[in-house]
């Protein structure tokens, strides 16, 4: 028999763990078997199973996915970043962005009503520039939607 052949165990009970040198992992159930085959899981909670091509190691999530509350606005209001906001337009409406946003904050506005092309919604600026510019942006599109992104004092908010 070659090096690479598996001896097959006569009276083999399948109820009996296949002990390690048997090419079994020598536990009982399925769960004890993958675990006894995963690196060490002690404090592990919270990361995933990486690879780097030849081992497996626990890695630790960067970042998470975390909803972006979303309001409904009918009323002139202060912005806060990371929000998306569905605005009624059945009058004109300024929206103030927040005074002190940080590198890398959002906001989402968008025509909920479908007439801002009569009732305009202005996006007033705080003393922050909106893509490069010191004036306010005005949303006067029916239906539209603009995102805007913090990228520091020089830039100010981009708007895509």
């Amino acid at each position: 028999m070659a090096d690479k052949d598996f001896k097959v165990k006569s009276g083999l009970d399948l109820g009996t763990p296949l002990p390690l040198t048997e090419g079994g992992t020598g536990q009982t159930s399925a769960n004890n078997a993958l675990n006894a085959l995963l690196p060490v899981q002690t404090s592990a909670s919270g990361k995933y199973l990486s690879s780097d091509g030849t081992d497996a190691t626990w890695s630790t999530v960067v970042g998470s996915f975390v909803p972006m509350p979303s309001s409904s606005l009918n009323t002139n209001t202060t912005l806060s970043s990371n929000n998306k906001y569905y605005v009624n337009t059945s009058a004109a409406r300024t929206l103030t962005l927040p005074a002190s946003p940080t590198l890398g904050d959002e906001i989402y506005v968008y025509d909920a009503s479908g007439t801002a092309g009569t009732y305009n919604i202005t996006l007033a600026r705080n003393s922050n520039l909106i893509n490069g510019n010191a004036g306010n942006f005005i949303l006067d599109v029916n239906g539209s939607a603009i995102s805007l992104s913090y990228t520091g004092s020089t830039y100010g908010w981009k708007a895509g």
